[in-house]
């Protein structure tokens, strides 16, 4: 049974680059979260279909691209343990999954609104399962698709998931500006709550090198800059992944499993000290190349 009040947060997951780990990341925190009492929906906005996947959700499902469209009703497609037979999601997460029609929802939906905007299809949705979870995380495609887009129009926070390398810091540069240009074109509301890095190999000189480098490009953040918290390399995530589940599922006790664990603990700490100060945090658009790398 759903609670009607829970005070929901809306965060969207994503960098311009594919690869980083933004599923996991999406999954995984969730997760995390879910062990802690709080109630998530993912909502799956890549025709990649990653974040579906990642659950053992096949791609059968009515989902993102009815519910953008209008065909069906956000709830009605949520896919919870009890509706999904033979698939055990994590505690406390529920997923709006996505199938590859996804890819084509902009085409289809302007050839239904002529004159309307495909990116604002995505606030009425929210609204609609607002109150019902305490997260709605946004797991968006490395790329300026229209829900992609939608999601920066509509989510309160920001999370940027990145490797500890060149190509994952470039993207958080775009990634960023695009992020200032979405405040100051309208969703102002719209703060980065954190940079997790991931897959990082703490035993190599030029992973700790970017790990360093982000940490301090992202001082100008103050505490809503790069998270404490760092997720290291580890097969056991995708040997989870593989098999439709999150490390919380097939290894509970594992180190990356407890840096997640670490990882959602910092996420409720951020919040806690963003809603003191109404969210008035400032950052810069610019990351700069680690020198030396």
């Amino acid at each position: 049974m759903h609670n009607q009040n829970r005070p929901t947060q809306v965060i969207a997951v994503g960098n311009q680059k594919g690869g980083v780990g933004k599923t996991t990341n999406t999954l995984h925190l969730a997760a995390a979260l879910g062990e802690l009492g709080k109630k998530s929906l993912v909502i799956d906005l890549d025709g990649n279909c990653g974040a579906t996947r990642g659950l053992g959700v096949g791609t059968d499902w009515l989902g993102t691209f009815e519910v953008l469209l209008g065909d069906q009703e956000p709830l009605d497609v949520v896919v919870t343990t009890d509706q999904a037979e033979g698939t055990d999601l994590p505690q406390n997460v529920e997923l709006m999954p996505a199938r590859r029609n996804l890819e084509d929802f902009e085409s289809e939906y302007r050839k239904r609104n002529k004159f309307a905007d495909p990116t604002g299809t995505l606030a009425p949705v929210l609204e609609k399962v607002r109150g019902l979870y305490d997260f709605v995380f946004l797991d968006t495609a490395p790329n300026a698709s229209a829900p992609t887009i939608a999601s920066y129009r509509t989510a309160e926070w920001f999370i940027l998931s990145t490797e500890a390398s060149k190509l994952s810091v470039d993207g958080l540069n775009d990634a960023l500006t695009d992020i200032v240009a979405v405040r100051e074109a309208g969703n102002a509301q719209l703060r980065l709550l954190g940079v997790i890095m991931c897959k990082v190999d703490s035993r190599t000189r030029i992973a700790t090198t970017y790990v360093d480098r982000i940490r301090k490009e992202f001082e100008s953040a103050g505490e809503l800059g790069a998270f404490d918290t760092f997720i290291t390399r580890a097969t056991a995530v995708e040997r989870a992944q593989s098999d439709g589940k999150t490390l919380f599922q097939t290894q509970p006790d594992h180190k990356v499993a407890e840096q997640y664990r670490s990882l959602a603990r910092e996420v409720l700490a951020r919040l806690e000290t963003a809603s003191k100060i109404n969210g008035a945090v400032e950052f810069k658009p610019e990351v700069r190349e680690a020198s030396n790398a």
